[in-house]
């Protein structure tokens, strides 16, 4: 029986390859009549019934699968087709608002029991924001190894991917090309240009042929307008992404794979500091490790004449106060935010069990500890050899 049921689609594909529409369209029809669950051959059916010119049919065919995708969930494909149809047929406009509360209608009797997936953004909506939202979507499909976007170029569009997966990569200050994710099917991109400054700060290949649906930022702006909710909803899967990029590139938690910076990422408790804030001074017992998110924080020690010596300027991104413990030993020395500064910490106990779970994480870390401390040691050197010169003058 499965034999049957393949080969009606294995001759399907024979007859497309050989450009055979009509045969195509026969064969894939014969299997979907035994695959009723088969969405994506259900598209191949409507794409034949439009290439043969069948326009009707074709639609037909791509509202009923629209319907089926949104009745199980998978609202991003059901955006793809309902695309589809405007393409052929501009005036059904009625897609977007059946959609919409086909969706609502089933996200509210299953969720007791069994909730859709969570979508970045799209999940967060409620029936009226996504009916306003669905126009202003575009649906654009990658063929595998194809750019779609590329670090430092002009953008402030966001992106959601319906089908497919891509590879997300970031060039480091020294010019060396670094992973970040790959990320699948309901994931979102290109929100950095949208809330910091118009432009890529990554760049984002198709992995396999992908469907991606792309939001202008224009379109986000007039829908904050009336539905001023939206506008929280991007700013919390902004907080979580940038967090994740911030890991990514480290030197200390870049050799972790995305899931296990996910599992150390929970441990941080995110804390607004005020400017002059003094977090820790040499000597006292080392309770954390601390990570800037935004802001700006100066780590010095005193000479035995009481003089301030600067021995780092730390801004986002950057890391301090692990060497306490890490080697279990009081601070080496102070830090004092500069201005108002946002600041994630982590306990010693969570920082200890993070070791514990990741020795590579350890070894990093020891290693540039090991830099650091010599950094310092040969600061205070300097300073007292120009001690010393200022005393034979």
């Amino acid at each position: 029986m499965n034999k049957e049921k393949m080969s009606f689609k294995e001759e399907a594909q024979q007859a497309l390859s050989r450009r055979e529409w009509k045969r195509a369209l026969e064969c894939f029809q014969h299997h979907c009549a035994q695959e009723p669950g088969d969405f994506r051959s259900q598209v191949k059916v409507a794409e034949l019934f439009e290439r043969l010119g069948q326009k009707e049919e074709a639609v037909q065919m791509y509202r009923k699968v629209a319907e089926a995708y949104a009745h199980d969930g998978f609202l991003l494909q059901a955006i793809s087709i309902n695309k589809m149809i405007l393409r052929i047929d501009p005036s059904s406009q009625d897609v977007h608002q059946r959609l919409a509360q086909l969706y609502a209608e089933k996200t509210r009797e299953t969720k007791p029991l069994h909730p859709f997936p969570y979508i970045p953004l799209f999940s967060e909506l409620d029936e009226r924001e996504l009916q306003s939202l669905l126009p202003h979507i575009q649906c654009k499909t990658f063929l595998m190894g194809s750019l779609i976007c590329r670090d430092g170029e002009r953008g402030d569009s966001l992106f959601v991917i319906s089908r497919g997966e891509v590879s997300i990569t970031k060039r480091t200050p020294e010019g060396r090309e670094v992973s970040v994710r790959n990320l699948r099917e309901g994931s979102f991109f290109g929100e950095f240009g949208y809330f910091i400054d118009q432009k890529r700060h990554a760049t984002v290949k198709a992995v396999s042929e992908c469907e991606i649906l792309e939001i202008s930022r224009n379109a986000l702006d007039k829908m904050i307008e009336t539905h001023p909710r939206l506008n929280e909803v991007l700013q919390n899967l902004f907080e979580e992404r940038i967090l994740d990029n911030f890991f990514a590139l480290s030197p200390v938690f870049s050799s972790l794979t995305s899931k296990e910076r996910g599992e150390v990422l929970r441990r941080f408790l995110l804390h607004k500091v005020p400017e002059g804030t003094l977090l820790f001074k040499g000597g006292d017992p080392p309770a954390s490790l601390y990570m800037v998110r935004s802001g700006e924080v100066e780590i010095f020690t005193q000479n035995r004449r009481g003089k301030k010596v600067l021995l780092a300027i730390l801004e986002s991104g950057n890391f301090f106060g692990e060497i306490g413990p890490l080697l279990n030993k009081p601070r080496t020395a102070n830090a004092r935010t500069t201005r108002p500064t946002e600041l994630m910490e982590m306990t010693k106990e969570d920082f200890n069990t993070c070791l514990r779970r990741f020795p590579n994480l350890q070894t990093k870390l020891k290693e540039i500890s090991l830099n650091r401390l010599s950094r310092t040691n040969e600061l205070l050197s300097q300073e007292a050899i120009q001690k010393a010169k200022e005393a034979m003058v």
